[in-house]
């Protein structure tokens, strides 16, 4: 195990330690934040409204609200005080349960005293009756009553109330007739057997909501919201990653299969700003990018735009992914374990400041470590070809098979690390302190060994990672002015190290290799939320943002004992970020945003403006709505893929400069949706046009000239559909994306546009997601057209024979146009199901899935290189090209095992 993992290890037992003598207080839930305007509305059509704009769903009798309208201003309320304002003056009251769904029941006559019941009792356990299984997520509740509960995982549930003898009760589940039993039967019994039958006709408007399989919400700007205990099995792995899970959204792929590195509605990987708890994250992948490295079961609430981001959010210029994780302020304590082929999960979540009145809290303590470096399983040959391109690692690999003597081993290690503690203050104030680390390691060693005169080896040593810390702070400085307080310091590290040896067995090494970089980002970002009134909204901030990058070549002879350095560059810069944004909502029908972000740079005296504005308009019915957006952004860091002939690595991370020029963005987006409580229809247009890109983060074909530019510039359009429908228990999800990117450099391509490598026209995601019972079944049938590559020719050059093996001349390739074909379309089928299980705070849930489940043959590239041409007597005659298709993984099954107690 390397060093980086004896410390990562070392650094999770250290902070575990002394947290297992943490106490325990209160648990709180986060409620979505509503606005809405009635004018003389019916309560039953308010109701309506609230429910098709949010993820809520109201229980009520007719009678109850027959006759009642409704006349308020709502402005970004929590659930509970929203539902509490809309119901004022109607002599009704509500119960919450489970976030979303809402009991609304009679209170009685305002000004007369509720009539003097006895406490009673009503228990039971909830059943299949077909199958006789029981039922987890049922809802129990006595009508007109404050009263009501969802059953556990054993079915079983508890309702303690004032009952009246003419009160009846209600067991509700989706997918099942309605159970309504009088309350005079139950009285002073004890808990009882019931069973529910399949319902005919389902009624997915009754007080279970479909909502519970649905995998997101709409947020401001055409953002995408995802709850993490909304998210099903995801197709093809199993266990939630959120990188893969926002593949499925129209617009975002992965670069050549990746699953951390995304390319959104045409952009680069680098001009992501990956969020966890604030921390800008360099490095967001395992496994060289084909496994995320965020903790699925850490994860609660993840927010995606995918473009035309408020003025709030900076620094990159394709999309902003703001993950937030566990804990809640929760009174019990929660652990956690679990492996699949590749890894093993841990986790413990546990109350603080359990004898503090004033003062609640909790501390989540997790960590992961990989399997794969000690376990030979089908999932990690099955992923061999993808994680390696077609560099030194796949060819030496094929010598192996040749030839005894030859040493081909490739050691994988990687694993992150989070801790959390969260408190809330007796005013209420929010903070948090967030500490993350993931890491990952390639050891790879090539030896050839006749144990006799012949003796060669080299070591390949890439090391990658990133630590991040943040302190968060939120409070309420008045009913109308709220505060987010964020301090963050996020390092990324790379280091890649090669030995050469030859005849030296007694050496390590007789010359070593080592290039390192690293990105420091010291951030504070100061944002202020102001209600002015009922219509009137303003958000203003200011962030300061710290950053170094630092890049060092050099290299060590053991024998000479001379070293070297060949390259040494730092490269800081100190960014004040001023920005306010006004929303302002003209009327029931419109409302736009208009927002400024001035960025200065004085070390330089550079000044960035990024001027943004969007609308809604609602013209026709509700659920209707034509949105769009316009703005410019300006990114101040960009990678170099530079990964040799090794084929694999992590890129490098660098800053703009006086000699390398900020990356400058213009967007528009126009789209419309239509949303009702089941069905989803989104549609949007968008152009983005790029300058001063850098010829340094192309992916290149092996013998490509690649100029040092940063002259650079792209055009992005494309049209993005999202269609999603809950037919409970079943809920389809079908997104498609259009696109075409094209890029132009000075230097390349004899200065003409050429489509970008991954300018990828269609891609198509059909997503069936099936809940039944405890069992959650998905499939989606991914496709997507072929991705450009270069074709080369053979390019014969003189050479001197000394150098040669004795020709004077050698053969190369040279790319006369850039990407001028295309690969073959691509398609697979990726399934999974979970079954859970367990009794009441002990869950168990177990998962199988299957990646590319037909086993087609998919290329993720095309690669070429001159292959020497013989006679037969052993004479070099000339050279042809000879092509290596790099092929994505083939069918690739995954077991996964997860227990909470």
């Amino acid at each position: 195990m390397s060093r980086s993992f004896r410390k990562l290890s070392f650094l999770a037992i250290l902070l575990a330690v002394p947290v297992l003598a943490v106490p325990t207080f209160l648990t709180a839930q986060s409620l979505p934040k509503i606005s809405a305007d009635f004018k003389q509305t019916s309560l039953s059509d308010a109701f309506a409204q609230l429910e098709a704009d949010y993820a809520v769903s109201f229980s009520f009798e007719d009678e109850a609200v027959e006759g009642k309208t409704v006349s308020t201003s709502i402005r970004k309320l929590p659930l509970d005080k929203a539902v509490e304002k809309l119901l004022a003056r109607t002599g009704l009251g509500f119960e919450i349960l489970d976030g979303h769904f809402i009991l609304i029941k009679k209170i009685g006559v305002p000004g007369l005293p509720p009539p003097t019941l006895p406490l009673s009792v009503i228990c039971g356990q909830v059943f299949d009756k077909t199958t006789n299984e029981t039922l987890t997520g049922a809802t129990a509740y006595v009508k007109n009553t404050p009263q009501g509960a969802t059953t556990d995982l054993d079915g079983h549930f508890k309702l303690e109330g004032h009952f009246k003898k003419t009160d009846s009760l209600e067991i509700r589940f989706l997918g099942y007739q309605t159970l309504a039993l009088s309350v005079r039967q139950l009285l002073g019994q004890p808990c009882a057997s019931y069973q529910l039958s399949l319902a005919n006709n389902w009624m997915p408007d009754i007080l279970i909501s479909d909502f519970a399989m649905d995998l997101l919400t709409i947020g401001d700007r055409s953002s995408f919201h995802f709850k993490q205990e909304k998210i099903p099995t995801l197709p093809g792995w199993g266990e939630p990653g959120v990188m893969r899970m926002l593949q499925l959204l129209p617009g975002i792929s992965g670069a050549q299969g990746n699953a951390s590195r995304l390319n959104v509605r045409g952009g680069t990987p680098d001009q992501n700003l990956v969020l966890w708890e604030g921390i800008p994250i360099y490095h967001s992948g395992h496994l060289f990018g084909l496994y995320d490295s965020f903790n699925p079961y850490l994860i609660q609430d993840v927010d995606v735009w995918r473009g035309n981001f408020g003025a709030k959010y900076g620094g990159r210029n394709s999309s902003v992914i703001d993950i937030k994780g566990r804990p809640d302020l929760v009174d019990e304590s929660t652990w956690g374990v679990g492996f699949n082929l590749l890894h093993l999960n841990v986790f413990m979540e546990k109350p603080m400041f359990r004898k503090t009145k004033n003062t609640k809290g909790a501390i989540l303590v997790a960590f992961r470590s990989s399997t794969i470096d000690r376990v030979e399983n089908k999932i990690y040959k099955g992923l061999f070809n993808q994680i390696f391109k077609n560099g030194r690692v796949a060819r030496e690999r094929q010598e192996q098979a040749n030839d005894e003597y030859v040493t081909w081993n490739p050691v994988f290690n990687y694993g992150d690390f989070n801790l959390k503690m969260r408190w809330q203050g007796k005013r209420g104030n929010d903070n948090s302190i967030s500490y993350y680390n993931s890491a990952d390691e390639l050891n790879y060693r090539y030896a050839y060994d006749d144990k006799a005169d012949d003796f060669f080896e080299t070591v390949d040593l890439v090391e990658a990672g990133n630590s991040g810390l943040s302190w968060q702070h939120k409070a309420d400085w008045s009913p109308n002015l709220q505060a987010n307080y964020t301090f963050t310091l996020s390092t990324y590290d790379n280091a890649y190290t090669f030995h050469w040896n030859e005849n030296e067995r007694e050496r390590p090494f007789i010359d070593r290799e080592q290039k390192e970089n690293t990105m420091a980002d010291l951030s504070v970002r100061l944002h202020h939320q102001w209600q002015v009134s009922d219509r009137h909204r303003m958000s203003f901030g200011y962030n300061f943002t710290g950053q170094r990058a630092w890049l060092v070549v050099r290299d060590t002879n053991s024998i000479t004992h001379e070293a070297n350095i060949w390259d040494q560059d730092t490269t800081r810069n100190l960014v004040h970020t001023y920005y306010a944004t006004f929303d302002y909502d003209v009327n029931d029908r419109f409302s736009f945003s208009l927002g400024i972000r001035e960025n200065h740079i004085p070390e330089r005296q550079l000044y960035y403006s990024e001027p943004r504005a969007s609308f809604v308009w609602r013209p026709l019915w509700d659920g209707f709505s034509v949105n769009g957006g316009l703005g410019r952004y300006w990114q101040f860091v960009f990678q170099i893929i530079d990964f040799g002939d090794l084929g694999i690595g992590e890129p490098l991370w660098f800053l703009t400069s006086d000699e390398v020029p900020a990356q400058e963005l213009w967007q528009w987006t126009l789209g419309m949706r239509y949303e009702k409580k089941s069905l989803l229809i989104d549609a949007e247009f968008y152009r983005k046009n790029s300058r001063n890109l850098t010829s340094l983060n192309l992916q290149v074909d092996e013998g490509f000239e690649r100029p040092w530019a940063f002259d650079g510039s792209s055009v992005a359009t494309g049209f993005d559909f999202l269609f999603r429908k809950r037919l409970p228990p079943y809920s389809l999800w079908v997104a498609y994306s259009l696109g075409k990117v094209e890029q132009q450099f000075p230097e390349l391509n004899k200065g003409l546009p050429y489509p970008a490598r991954h300018d990828i026209r269609h891609q198509l995601n059909w997503v069936n997601m099936l809940d039944y019972g405890r069992w959650n079944f998905s499939a989606n049938l991914h496709f997507h057209s072929g991705s450009p590559y270069s074709l080369p020719t053979l390019q014969e050059l003189p050479c001197n024979p000394d150098d040669c093996d004795g020709y004077d001349h050698y053969y190369t390739l040279a790319f006369d146009r850039l990407n001028t074909e295309r690969l073959p379309n691509t398609i697979r089928l990726d399934v999974s199901a979970t079954y859970a299980f367990g009794k009441r705070n002990k869950k168990w849930k177990i998962g199988l899935s299957f990646f590319n489940l037909l086993n087609r043959k998919n290329l993720l590239d095309i690669d070429f290189v001159p292959s020497d041409i013989y006679d037969d007597n052993g004479e070099r005659i000339g050279a042809e090209l000879q092509k290596l298709n790099r092929l994505a993984s083939g069918i690739a099954p995954n077991f996964f095992l997860h227990y909470e107690w």
